[in-house]
């Protein structure tokens, strides 16, 4: 999959609005650049587009970049460091245009050609691909947009922000990384998160990421103005390029000049500028989208209903019943007897279980232990599940092969038995025959913990984070093959891998404010992909607004029945008015999901739109919902549900065109309705009430 990406650098422009639809280039009948002479006689390359313009001053790498309504430009030099400290000090630069396509060389004083640099200007964005010889000094990274003297203007860089959660979001120099952290539980929260990171510039927030999945583990800007990317080369050398990074040919040396050397051809860089960072996250997957790089496996309006029922983990309440790894307490017993107490207690028809770790005989083995009484043991289970209306999810580690009587052998995707043996596997817990165990889908875990560029047998097939991609590609292939329905809830929040994935998963998280931040970060770089919101170590005190926050966002998960992480208890009138509101939420169909603060790291207050329609939004600090009913293709709603989890004075605002009429149970305080615009209510907890509505027509 990886080859048939396109190998080329994007830059993509927000307009000043918030659209998430994919954008399309659109035909040309003329060239979009040009060269033109000043006055004075200096020369430049120059490209316009709606929304941003180029211009690169001839015999120079500057490109400045200007965005639409802003004076001030931001620049940065079309050169690239490969296998060396600097670029060598005589360098000169020449340029040609043909078409929308800008063509840049540099050349050392021998007249070799050491870069070629391809700008190809596009409606909403615009493409840049590196290609270049490699230096003496192969041990070092790559670094772009630099030439070892200058690199991007830092000092016009006021703060800066990474999607990646391992790190602190506001930073001058942000970084993305696939890997393993340093404190327990040791795996990362979004492997990988999305491959972008973003600079606030004079000319506005200005995103550099990459649209190929790459051969390498992390992108980061420094503090010197370079964007280093960590690709092998000394493995890679001994790579063809397939769009993840490598060698290729020599080109075509430009007029007069010579090629020499060992050529690279790396991923692209995606530049985004935007009036803010989640817009810049929201500009790089449109073009993404448009360029065929991120493909949703699930979009609104085609997953079965049963991926949006609360997802029930047994991991919170194994920590809590000392019923966790290496533990025998963990059993088919176990099992039923949470599941029985969880319905008990929120009194709810239906949901997802997951079947967390150490349900295997070995770590990472597809057999079950015999605690849960092997094969035939949790075949019996999975029937009983499904007869009570209960999907099931099995917890699936990545990257551990079973050995021996732990199973901590990490697992290649490049090897040549890899493909045939996870076939075998995912054949077994999803199919539907005799033997199979008809599981419903797999929550993965562990996708951080990638090994190193050299543990892999075939690297040609992909190091870094085009090996978890790999490994990823063929798992759901043969899982989907197994069971067309089969729901696979990962945590690859780049948008190229949400192809592989039904549910994103938010990870473990210490609040409902950082879960709600990676939502945010998960909304705009991925719109189209369902969330699953997590939810271990959840604490009393946090539990309410993650719960009501993520009934709206994404599929709210639960870990626990009786205690809530630290042990305090659930109350069952909690419990009982947490299960109305998850019951209330599941109308509120397939869409999108949007922060409704203007800082996403702290936000509480979500919506959910389907078809352009308002249909589900938390209200009173997360402590509330409101779902929204329409009939027919109608644009207003004719019904709502409101469900509270605290008492009091209640504000539920209305969609346009739309008058409240009465609500139901009439017990309720009577309604005031505050022009138009809300209808103000005294609620209780936990109480389903009706508000009936008029509409101004459809």
């Amino acid at each position: 999959m990886i080859a048939a990406l396109a190998t080329a650098a994007v830059v993509a422009f927000a307009s000043g609005t918030s659209s998430q639809a994919p954008e399309v280039p659109a035909a040309r009948s003329t060239p979009t650049w040009a060269l033109s002479v000043s006055t004075v006689g200096s020369r430049a390359y120059t490209a316009g587009e709606p929304g941003y313009s180029l211009s690169l001053r001839a015999a120079t790498p500057w490109l400045t970049v200007k965005s639409a309504g802003r004076t001030t430009g931001f620049r940065l030099p079309l050169a690239a460091l490969i296998g060396r400290k600097a670029l060598p000090a005589a360098s000169q630069w020449s340029a040609s245009v043909s078409g929308t396509r800008l063509t840049v060389w540099t050349t050392d004083a021998a007249r070799r050609d050491l870069l070629r640099v391809v700008v190809t200007a596009r409606r909403a964005y615009f493409t840049v691909q590196f290609a270049g010889a490699l230096g003496g000094s192969p041990r070092r990274s790559p670094a772009f947009f630099t030439t070892g003297g200058t690199s991007l203007a830092m000092a016009e860089v006021s703060t800066g922000f990474t999607p990646d959660p391992v790190f602190f979001s506001s930073t001058r120099t942000p970084t993305v990384r696939l890997g393993a952290i340093s404190v327990a539980p040791y795996t990362a929260p979004f492997a990988p998160p999305p491959l972008d990171v973003e600079l606030a510039t004079p000319a506005g927030w200005f995103g550099i990421g990459l649209q190929q999945v790459p051969d390498a583990s992390q992108l980061s800007v420094s503090h010197r103005g370079q964007v280093l990317v960590n690709y092998p080369l000394r493995i890679l050398a001994h790579v063809r390029d397939t769009g993840a990074g490598g060698t290729v040919a020599a080109p075509k040396p430009s007029p007069g000049e010579r090629i020499s050397g060992l050529w690279f051809e790396f991923p692209s860089f995606v530049v985004t500028t935007a009036p803010d960072r989640r817009d810049g996250l929201i500009a790089y997957h449109s073009a993404l989208s448009s360029l065929g790089a991120a493909t949703t496996a699930a979009p609104p309006g085609t997953r079965p209903g049963w991926w949006s029922w609360p997802l029930v983990d047994t991991w919170g309440q194994q920590l809590l019943t000392d019923a966790a790894r290496h533990d025998d307490e963990f059993t088919v017993g176990w099992v039923r007897r949470y599941v029985a107490l969880w319905r008990r207690h929120f009194h709810l028809k239906h949901f997802t279980v997951i079947v967390d770790s150490q349900w295997q005989a070995t770590l990472g083995s597809a057999v079950p232990s015999s605690r849960f009484g092997g094969i035939s043991g949790m075949q019996r289970l999975v029937r009983e599940l499904h007869a009570q209306g209960i999907k099931v999810l099995l917890w699936w580690p990545l990257w551990v092969v079973p050995s021996g009587s732990v199973g901590q052998v990490k697992a290649d995707p490049t090897s040549g038995t890899f493909d045939s043996a996870l076939a075998r596997q995912m054949a077994f817990l999803l199919g539907k025959g005799k033997e199979d165990l008809h599981v419903d889908g797999l929550k993965l875990d562990w996708g951080s913990l990638t090994p190193g560029a050299s543990y892999f047998s075939r690297p040609q097939l992909g190091v870094g984070a085009a090996a978890l991609l790999r490994y990823m590609r063929l798992l759901a292939q043969d899982a989907w093959r197994a069971q067309p329905s089969a729901v696979i809830d990962g945590s690859a929040t780049a948008p190229q891998f949400v192809r592989y994935e039904d549910l994103l998963r938010l990870y473990d998280a210490n609040s409902a404010e950082a879960w709600s931040d990676r939502a945010a970060t998960v909304s705009a770089a991925d719109p189209l992909t369902l969330m699953d919101s997590d939810g271990w170590r959840l604490r009393g005190s946090q539990a309410v607004p993650h719960i009501v926050g993520s009934a709206v966002f994404g599929t709210p998960a639960l870990y626990y029945a009786s205690r809530w992480s630290g042990g305090n208890p659930i109350s069952p009138s909690l419990a009982t008015a947490l299960g109305v509101l998850l019951q209330a939420t599941q109308g509120r169909g397939q869409g999108t999901a949007r922060p409704l603060n203007s800082d996403p790291s702290t936000g509480d207050a979500w919506a959910y739109t389907v078809r352009g329609r308002l249909t589900a939004q938390t209200l009173n600090g997360a402590l509330a919902v409101v779902v929204y009913q329409y009939q027919g293709a109608c644009r207003s709603p004719d019904a709502a549900v409101v469900v509270s989890l605290e008492a009091g004075p209640l504000s539920i605002p209305l969609p346009a065109d739309a008058h409240f009429v009465s609500v139901l149970p009439n017990a309720s305080a009577v309604p005031k309705t505050a022009g138009n615009q809300a209808v103000k209510l005294t609620v209780a907890v936990g109480v389903r009430y009706r508000l009936t509505l008029q509409t101004g027509g459809c």
